[in-house]
């Protein structure tokens, strides 16, 4: 092997080292791939790359800082021995509007703090509802979605879709299908609407799924804009009938404030 063979190889072995590390770096003052830092690390994790797209970009300095880059979230599964599974975003390169994701079995503490009793649905601070059709479920589960602010490491919005179901015959028989939201209005978030819809009465899942949308009117996080809009256009879960879970999110920033919040999906068992 040669002396310049050696040096490239050895220089891919580093860039590989450094893309499986564990704690990521903060963003980059040239723009390039931003990393972010996470709260806790996930056991069993993988890493892979999602291609985004472009929508709505007018100049080339916005798509150098990843304007409007839509990227497709990648949906869960949870088998039904399983407690949890997260999927979250590490690092997100604003030039080719690619995102690196992280899977993983998120640690017990990381289970939703806003789940309790279900509260008015007219709440500005905290929104939850619950169809309740019988007492006592075998199985219960939800789909938790929701942004972190890298500078401090606190979440600012959230939004739950749960079910608790029984099953018979291979047909599952849905207890109490509900939702739960939450903003983060200490630091100046609120929400502005929510719909949520579920499906309770089909033999062979139970379905919840919610929309929200919130806002910051003076968030410093966005070099683009003071204003900042949280939409989650869908957080879905499902149960089935052998107990199993199936979750997806869709979401986005408008700005996208892709080196600032931080987006996150998780299934977990109750």
């Amino acid at each position: 092997m040669t002396k310049g063979s050696l040096i490239r190889v050895l220089g891919l072995m580093t860039g590989i080292l450094l893309a499986l590390a564990g704690s990521a770096q903060a963003a980059t003052p040239d723009g390039s791939e931003a990393q972010a830092r996470q709260p806790y690390p996930l056991t069993d994790s993988t890493r892979f790359v999602v291609q985004g797209r472009r929508e709505g970009v007018t100049a080339s300095g916005d798509a150098a800082r990843g304007a409007n880059c839509v990227t497709p979230q990648p949906p869960l599964a949870l088998a039904p021995r399983e407690r949890a599974i997260e999927v979250r975003e590490v690092a997100f390169d604003p030039r080719t509007c690619r995102t690196t994701y992280e899977r993983g079995v998120p640690p017990r503490s990381s289970a939703s703090s806003t789940l309790g009793k279900p509260q008015s649905a007219g709440s500005r601070t905290r929104a939850a509802g619950v169809q309740t059709l019988a007492n006592g479920y075998r199985f219960s589960g939800y789909g938790r979605a929701w942004y972190t602010d890298t500078r401090t490491g606190k979440r600012v919005t959230e939004v739950n879709s749960g079910a608790d179901w029984n099953t018979g015959g291979g047909c599952v028989t849905a207890n109490n299908v509900w939702f739960s939201n939450y903003a983060s209005t200490t630091t100046g978030w609120r929400e502005i609407s929510h719909r949520w819809s579920y499906i309770n009465r089909e033999c062979d899942y139970v379905v919840s799924s919610t929309n929200a949308h919130f806002r910051d009117t003076y968030f410093t996080g966005c070099p683009s804009a003071l204003k900042v809009d949280s939409y989650y256009t869908r957080v879905r879960f499902v149960g089935l009938p052998n107990g199993g879970m199936r979750g997806s999110r869709s979401s986005r920033n408008e700005p996208s404030c892709k080196d600032t919040l931080v987006a996150y999906f998780a299934l977990y068992r109750r």
